[in-house]
């Protein structure tokens, strides 16, 4: 009997607890991230009525897949303690047999057949709906899914794990050493210099090198470790945000040189939807990570409203940068503190153009630990040596993108890649089969009043729910598909 499924999330510790305001802050540092950045000129290109519409249609589609992230949670929890019991529990010589198989993906789909419904309802008193253990995607993925589900998954969430850290590793240094280089500075070969005589590549490099030295430690513990890092994130991206709206109104007030007349800024630009749903598809990504806010969570019952208060407060903000920046700029810039860069009060300038250091610094080791955490459910190992968990596991998080990072400063191509489909699966498809899977499992367990019994169960209950994500999430796909087809293929006719 190999025992590993009764210590399965044995090496994801929870942590502390983590109150309801601090949970928000990790949620909401998390969602506004670099698609923030890049979500105001997709916003105006595409038009601005269909671009709220969408807005508001998208961070739905997010709380959605996100409440059934903690079903899914919920379900998983409590097959593994119907499974593999405490040892002074009362355990069945069923379940003992149970808990011996070696193939998790047969082990639960089996578990309904070898339990009957007289002792899964006995169970049911003795197991609650408590997301007591810190179970990741991954793990999850290989509870409800098949062999060929759990190899997509992984596919799917590594791709984009890793790529998220790829382009916080370019962006941030990236943004540093624009600041730091004089653009008029060249040397004879047309090569812009930084300091003593250093090119803005090498600057570039260093500042890769630089950062993930900063940043990397903290990959190496628990996301509540981060905490005093998001709270003082948290604070420089309202202030960033006000600072950016507060110049945008006074541009518009003001009527300055540059400033589009209403009659120019269009509704409906069909042609460009695509391109704002993917960038929106990336600005309400939060679903990977919600095993580490919701877990050590104190009041387990405000996950719900913290999670639809996060989305709703980066929703309100979202709207009015767009607005504010659609109506106050003729042409905006990919990543919208470009705009500011010729503003004429030097500090405010700098720290705007500083501001993607500050708003992906306190992301990065959350996704770090996401994926740090995917990889050790991945290699599915008991138990491992304190070296590989706490020295091999994070090194194997940073070191590639890190390799990324020095090798391309492109952030749009990597952006681009990183969320057309994987993000799309990861938000919608994922979470969605979770809990239409996860549902099946526990009402063959505990019959059809199980719903009933979990406080977890997700506000949308019924399974036509699930359908109609999975239904967006292929239409999302579609569009971002036509998109990169049109932009490969069409862009210069």
């Amino acid at each position: 009997m190999s025992g590993r499924n009764s210590n399965m999330a044995s090496h994801t510790d929870v942590g502390s607890q983590m109150s309801s305001p601090m949970a928000f802050i990790f949620v909401f540092n998390l969602l506004l991230g670099a698609g923030a950045l890049a979500l105001p000129a997709a916003f105006a290109v595409a038009g601005w009525l269909v671009s709220t519409v969408l807005l508001v249609i998208l961070c739905f589609a997010s709380f959605v897949s996100a409440s059934f992230m903690c079903e899914g949670m919920a379900i998983a929890n409590v097959l593994q303690n119907v499974a593999c019991p405490k040892k002074n529990d009362n355990v069945t010589e069923t379940e003992q047999l149970l808990a011996g198989s070696a193939n998790d993906t047969e082990y639960y789909s089996n578990l309904s057949l070898q339990i009957s419904q007289s002792q899964a309802s006995l169970g049911g008193s003795r197991y609650s709906f408590r997301i007591s253990k810190r179970i990741e995607m991954a793990e999850m993925a290989e509870i409800f899914f098949n062999k060929v589900g759990v190899v997509l998954f992984y596919v799917a969430v590594i791709i984009y794990l890793y790529g998220d850290l790829a382009i916080y590793t370019v962006a941030v240094p990236k943004s540093l050493a624009n600041v730091s280089c004089i653009p008029d500075l060249r040397d004879e070969h047309n090569v812009t210099l930084c300091w003593n005589g250093v090119s803005h590549d090498a600057a570039y490099r260093i500042f890769v090198l630089i950062y993930v030295l900063c940043i990397g430690p903290f990959v190496f513990f628990n996301a509540q470790k981060t905490t005093l890092l998001q709270i003082f994130s948290s604070i420089l991206r309202h202030t960033s945000f006000f600072i950016m709206v507060v110049i945008a109104i006074d541009r518009i007030m003001k009527h300055k040189h540059g400033v589009p007349k209403p009659q120019d800024v269009k509704p409906v630009i069909f042609d460009k939807i695509p391109d704002f749903i993917g960038v929106s598809v990336y600005c309400f990504m939060c679903q990977h990570s919600l095993p580490s806010f919701i877990t050590p969570m104190k009041n387990q019952n405000r996950a719900t409203p913290v999670l639809l208060s996060a989305l709703a407060a980066c929703l309100g903000i979202y709207a009015v940068v767009c607005y504010t920046a659609t109506f106050s700029f003729e042409n905006l810039e990919d990543v919208y503190t470009l705009n500011f860069a010729n503003f004429g009060v030097i500090p405010i300038r700098y720290f705007l153009e500083l501001y993607p250091v500050f708003c992906l610094t306190a992301s990065y080791p959350i996704i770090g630990i996401t994926l740090r955490n995917n990889l050790k459910t991945l290699f599915s190992k008991e138990e491992y040596p304190w070296l590989v968990d706490r020295v091999v596991f994070p090194l194997l998080t940073i070191i590639p993108p890190t390799i990324i990072g020095m090798c391309t400063e492109n952030v749009e191509f990597l952006v681009s890649y990183t969320g057309a489909f994987s993000g799309a699966a990861i938000q919608y498809i994922i979470p969605a089969c979770f809990v239409l899977l996860g549902r099946i499992k526990i009402k063959e367990v505990f019959g059809r009043e199980a719903s009933s019994v979990n406080k977890n169960h997700s506000v949308f209950s019924s399974n036509l729910w699930p359908v109609v994500l999975l239904v967006w999430a292929g239409c999302c796909m579609a569009f971002v598909l036509y998109y990169k087809i049109n932009a490969a293929f069409f862009s210069d006719n």
